[in-house]
């Protein structure tokens, strides 16, 4: 077929499905039925010329004129700008695809063909790709270049397109021998041949085959393991997560811990899987292979670093406060320093550790004040000078001795006892006559308030007796006592009777003390008149 005929069957073709399959003139061999609506072919036109790419209107509109001088030849159509694509170069490759060698072809599918198909009618890539495909699969030389333009083909299928066009062939790729690179673009892209495959040939066929990447001694399929255990998490079960995928990744870890891209993967794949770990296992294995990986990466610091906030987020993952506190916290604080990180990666790092900080606060205010409250007694927290101060001492009841209370009188009866005193006062001190008492209570100390302008109340508390010298009670200022032993009164009460508050504006004598000898002591000798002075 000549290039300009299969541009011809192109066009033809191409306007056909921007038409909806549908011919733009639908005269069913009828010449009245075709002039009529040749009259609206223009309109037609016009209608779907926004679905025709910007090269072709204009050749489009020339094509379709009622005046065939201003139609194109198929000369001036290989001159179209839009025939030079790369999509039809393509086409054409694939009709002498079988006279290039394997170096060409698979710059062929990898680039060119792979580029092109977004640009090919969809039903060419049934009818013309996919059958050189198809060929090209069982060679290992270029099943790696062809996997490339396969994988797309699959994305853009529908599922039953995919199962009934292209999963029977391509099926036996997954058990048949594989060069290193077509593992890696297989293991790499296999999230989208999963979404695809029917349920059963997942696991019979396809997940075999990532689980004998992880055995693979080559570092380059191992990390595409790695890929595709992150991107296929939904369709691995938990047993092979916990019994397979998780041992096979530390065994990656010990045995390449200085390559960078391994690492990252390998990060990437465990924050994946962590969701479907248990606490015991995240504790146990986990844990501890987080702890010995190397930050010294940026990459790998922030990997890490969202693995954690991920464990901060539930409790289900196990991270208590001792594990942030002990090995956590210690590990990631040296790289708040690290120079290499940016702007956006540490402010990540900090708001993870200070998250971290605040649980440890919360956790330990909270056990503290549990603490408190099961003490036995507060009596232990109180500070010392609280302990012993002067509120807190208990001081056993002490009595005054020779203490006596004498009962309330009234200012009469205060008046009475004046008049029969026969003490008196010496220099301000009151002496009882004889210098002995003659009641048992005479060695007692007592005190007079007296005040020359206020009269006592019935609720002044007194203090007891006091004995006056007999010579003294004629003194003019000498405090009256009934027989010698009469006291001060205490403060009258209100209750008492007028008849009773007679005298009761004499002037009292100023306050006084009366000394007394001992029982068994002789007085001083001087003269009683002598020692009897008004106050």
């Amino acid at each position: 077929m000549q290039p300009t005929q299969r541009h011809v069957l192109l066009g033809n073709g191409y306007m056909r499905h921007l038409n909806k399959g549908k011919p733009l003139i639908q005269a069913n061999n009828s010449s009245s039925a075709y002039v009529k609506q040749l009259e609206l072919l223009e309109d037609q036109v016009h209608n779907i010329m926004p679905r025709i790419p910007v090269p072709l209107q204009e050749a489009t509109m020339r094509l379709l004129s009622k005046d065939t001088r201003q139609r194109p030849t198929a000369q001036l159509l290989t001159l179209i700008k839009y025939f030079s694509d790369p999509a039809v170069h393509a086409l054409q490759f694939l009709d002498v695809i079988n006279m290039k060698d394997p170096t060409q072809k698979a710059h062929f599918y990898r680039n060119t063909l792979k580029e092109s198909l977004p640009f090919i009618p969809k039903k060419l890539w049934y009818q013309h790709v996919w059958p050189s495909l198809q060929q090209e699969m069982r060679s290992q030389e270029v099943l790696a270049a062809v996997l490339q333009p396969v994988i797309y083909l699959i994305q853009e299928s529908t599922n039953e397109e995919y199962e009934t066009i292209i999963l029977p062939s391509f099926r036996s790729v997954f058990s048949a021998p594989k060069t290193v690179q077509a593992t890696v673009t297989l293991l790499e892209n296999l999230h989208i041949i999963l979404e695809k495959t029917p349920r059963d040939e997942v696991r019979g066929e396809v997940l075999p085959m990532l689980y004998n990447a992880f055995e693979s001694t080559t570092i380059q399929v191992q990390s595409a393991a790695l890929v595709a255990v992150t991107n296929v998490a939904d369709y691995l079960d938990e047993h092979a997560i916990r019994r397979m995928i998780l041992p096979k990744v530390k065994m990656l870890y010990e045995k390449n811990q200085t390559d960078l891209k391994l690492v990252s993967n390998l990060l990437s794949c465990v924050e994946r899987v962590l969701d479907r770990l248990d606490k015991a296992q995240i504790i146990d294995e986990v844990m501890p292979l987080l702890y010995e990986i190397r930050l010294s990466d940026p990459q790998i610091t922030l990997r890490v670093v969202n693995i954690y906030r991920l464990m901060l987020s539930d409790k289900k993952y196990g991270l208590s406060v001792n594990l942030m506190a002990t090995k956590v916290m210690p590990s990631l604080l040296p790289q708040t320093v690290n120079p290499q990180l940016n702007l956006e990666q540490f402010t990540i790092l900090i708001e993870v550790l200070q998250d971290m900080l605040d649980q440890i606060d919360r956790n330990q205010r909270n056990k503290l004040k549990l603490d408190n409250l099961s003490l036995p007694s507060p009596e232990r927290h109180r500070p010392l000078r609280h302990q012993y101060s002067s509120d807190n001492m208990h001081v056993p009841p002490f009595n005054i001795p020779n203490l006596r209370i004498e009962q309330r009188k009234t200012s009469s009866a205060e008046d009475m006892a004046r008049k029969n005193s026969t003490g008196g006062m010496l220099g301000g001190w009151w002496f009882g006559s004889g210098g002995s008492p003659s009641s048992p209570d005479s060695n007692l100390l007592r005190v007079a308030n007296a005040f020359p302008n206020r009269r006592l109340s019935d609720n002044t508390l007194m203090t007891p007796k006091i004995r006056i010298a007999p010579s003294c009670a004629s003194s003019p200022g000498g405090t009256p006592a009934s027989g010698g032993g009469g006291g001060l009164p205490i403060r009258r009460h209100s209750s008492i009777g007028p008849q009773e508050r007679r005298g009761s504006t004499v002037n009292l004598s100023p306050p006084t003390i009366v000394i007394y000898s001992p029982p068994k002591s002789e007085p001083k000798s001087w003269s009683l008149d002598e020692g009897c002075t008004r106050n």
